[in-house]
């Protein structure tokens, strides 16, 4: 394949990413910015006239963005590290943050690498990737909910052997409603096959029917 294909199949490929990038070079100023990067600003209130190529990175905030949005960004990041990347005094660094806007809330995850070609060698710029976890996120808070609402149970729980009733305190308590009232759970019930046999023995021929389909 031609050097001058392989090139505009790199940059299309670039462009096409469902992540932000932002490439900087080492004196701080934006070399380049994709245009999933530049979606995602203009989704949040950045003009769409938006590129910065050639603006200062560490000038952003004064200069090109809307406060109001952009603040969670701005209060996260922490400037020194990124400049320790820029220097390869560190060797990576991320954060989260999350944007509020039309009365609806987006995490982002923000990653920094730097751009070096092994490690004996100088840093040639950092990669500020910015990835959408909305949906993650929401996953992990509502995990975070469920288990703020959950009681941890202990190693060993007494169980009566005939009617399963679990002891609580100075109670024996159906455990169902014991589980129930401790973990973000719910039964739904139904009744097996054994059980079945056993209660409505008249009934129980259709289960040895070999014709009867499987659930």
């Amino acid at each position: 394949m031609h050097r001058d294909t392989l090139t505009s199949s790199w940059d299309h490929a670039v462009h096409s990413l469902n992540l932000g990038l932002m490439l900087i070079r080492p004196d701080g100023i934006i070399a380049n910015i994709n245009n999933r990067l530049l979606s995602m600003a203009e989704q949040y209130g950045v003009s769409p006239d938006f590129t910065r190529q050639g603006a200062s990175f560490f000038e952003l905030r004064s200069q090109y963005l809307p406060p109001s949005p952009f603040d969670p960004f701005f209060d996260e990041i922490n400037w020194t590290t990124i400049e320790d990347v820029l220097q390869g005094s560190v060797s990576e660094y991320s954060f989260e943050y999350a944007v509020r806007w039309s009365d609806a809330e987006s995490w982002i995850l923000c990653e920094v690498i730097p751009m070096q070609i092994g490690k004996d060698h100088p840093v040639q710029g950092i990669l500020l990737s910015f990835t959408d976890i909305t949906r993650f996120k929401r996953k992990e808070l509502r995990l975070e909910q469920a288990l703020a609402h959950s009681f941890p149970l202990p190693g060993h729980i007494p169980i009566c052997a005939v009617c399963k009733h679990v002891r609580h305190a100075e109670d024996w308590e159906p455990v169902e409603s014991y589980l129930e009232s401790r973990l973000p759970i719910e039964f739904t019930h139904d009744i097996c096959p054994d059980c079945i046999r056993r209660l409505y023995p008249k009934y129980s021929s259709i289960l040895d029917d070999p014709h009867l389909p499987e659930d």
